[in-house]
Parts: C-alpha cells; sequence; structure tokens
C-alpha cells in the first residue's frame, strides 16, 4: 500500500512503480477476467448462440453490440475505484473494503457462466441478486474509507447496468421459464 496523498514528485521510484503495478494489476483483474469470461462464454451469448438466439426477448433488450462496449468502460471504473482503495488501505492495513470487492467481481464472472454456459437464467437471476448486494456493500464500504469516499461514485455505472441486466435476467426468465 502506497498512500498517494503525498504529490508524485514527493514519492521515490519504487513507490511510483509499486503504484502503477497494482493500478495496472486491478485493471488486468478486472478487465482481464471479463475478456476470460466472454472468451470461454462468446458462443454462449448474442448471435453466435442458438440457444440464446431462441429466448423470446423483452421490448428493452439491448442490442447485442452494447455489451461489448458497455462491460470494458465497467471494468475500467472498477480497477480504478479499487486501486485508489488499495492505495489507502492495502490489503493488510484494511482489507475488508477490497475482499468485498473481490467477492462481487468473482460474483460478476460466475453469473456469465451460470447464465451463458449453465443456461439457467432462474439460478443467474438468483445469484445476480447476490451480486448487487455486493456491489452496494461494495460501494458502502469504499465510502468509508478515509480520503476515497468518492469511489463508490466510479461503482455507480456499474450498479446501475447490472440493476439493468437484474430486470433482464428476470424478464428473460419469466418470458421463457416454459422452455427451461
Amino acid at each position: 500500500m502506497i498512500d498517494t496523498s503525498m504529490g508524485l514528485k514527493d514519492m521515490s521510484k519504487r513507490d511510483i512503480l509499486v503504484n502503477v503495478a497494482v493500478l495496472i494489476g486491478f485493471i488486468i483483474l478486472c478487465m482481464g477476467g471479463g475478456g476470460i469470461m466472454g472468451a470461454i462464454t462468446r458462443n454462449d451469448f448474442g448471435d453466435r448462440s442458438e440457444w440464446y438466439k431462441a429466448l423470446i426477448k423483452p421490448s428493452f433488450n439491448p442490442p447485442n453490440f452494447l455489451f461489448g462496449i458497455v462491460w470494458p468502460i465497467l471494468y475500467l471504473l472498477m480497477a480504478i475505484a479499487a486501486f485508489a482503495v488499495w492505495t489507502k488501505t492495502g490489503l493488510t492495513k484494511e482489507p475488508i473494503p477490497l475482499v468485498i470487492f473481490f467477492i462481487q467481481l468473482a460474483l460478476n464472472f460466475i453469473w456469465t457462466l451460470i447464465f451463458g454456459k449453465a443456461k439457467d437464467l432462474l439460478a443467474a437471476f438468483v445469484e445476480i441478486l447476490f451480486l448487487l448486494f455486493f456491489i452496494v456493500l461494495t460501494m458502502v464500504f469504499f465510502f468509508r474509507v478515509k480520503g476515497r469516499a468518492w469511489t463508490p461514485i466510479l461503482l455507480l455505472p456499474y450498479l446501475a447496468w447490472v440493476s439493468f441486466a437484474t430486470a433482464l435476467n428476470w424478464s428473460l426468465y419469466t418470458l421463457n421459464k416454459e422452455e427451461e
């Protein structure tokens, strides 16, 4: 953990390198993990999936290309927020905010597998409710980090998108439960 409250010019080269490495690590974890989930399930969503194409979709179902635009932005914002919290808490000084962040990130990735690979719309819906809870919990714990109360703002688009995805998941389940 490197407290970035001091100016960049006051930081040692080692501290700057550690910060850059940790920021890159968070970006790789969030965006890379999302990319891996996307690669694993690329044939399970959108036009590549006969199953997904055959689902009855609600009127508010977004076009498939939108997911590929939105998720990288959300993962980048998540990485920046987590990095900002890390600069104050590290993983040992005050681990709870980042532990909860990692739990919600894991739940994010798991939802993709439940929905896309297992094709279980009800289980995916139940799981996304847990994800929503942990996103809010992450935001609460990030807000409580002294000097980092602004970080939940970076997670607001993520919360909004997952809330939308929850409604979409429920609609897909209710419209297609006869098919399951």
